[in-house]
């Protein structure tokens, strides 16, 4: 059976083939693993030590620009692991927002003490995370 021509005529047009889906991702996340792992590390050292050495923090990377941190630990009922996802950072120009989700599983923009939604750098969202004013982040 002979090769086939790696173009493809579209219209009368010679073009080269379509990436599959898994090859664009990977060009498109290419080098973005470095922000995230600085991200991580900078939210564990800001957040750890609320969990008084009851688990641990992972922080996911949601897209691009946002991240999930989850709290994970041991169950004492029956010993599986739990993840519980604490709030959603998302960056939006400047700023990063803060996100807490509600008991619907739906992400709720987080609100200053005036009611406007918070918005600041990493830093603020940590402290307000950590301080956890109406205690939708830590229960």
């Amino acid at each position: 059976m002979a090769e086939q021509d790696p173009t493809i005529r579209r219209n009368g047009r010679r073009t080269q083939p379509q990436a599959s889906a898994r090859q664009a991702s990977a060009r498109r996340t290419a080098g973005t693993d470095a922000p995230a792992d600085f991200t991580a590390a900078y939210v564990r050292r800001a957040l750890e030590p609320r969990l008084r050495g009851h688990g641990q923090l992972d922080v996911r990377r949601v897209n691009a620009h946002d991240v999930t941190i989850v709290h994970r630990y041991r169950s004492e009922w029956n010993g599986g692991l739990v993840d519980i996802a604490i709030a959603q950072l998302r960056r939006r120009t400047h700023q990063v927002e803060l996100y807490w989700k509600n008991t619907n599983g739906r992400w709720m923009r987080y609100q200053t003490p005036n009611g406007l939604p918070f918005a600041g750098s990493l830093e603020a969202c940590l402290k307000a995370i950590a301080d956890d004013r109406w205690g939708c982040f830590w229960g």
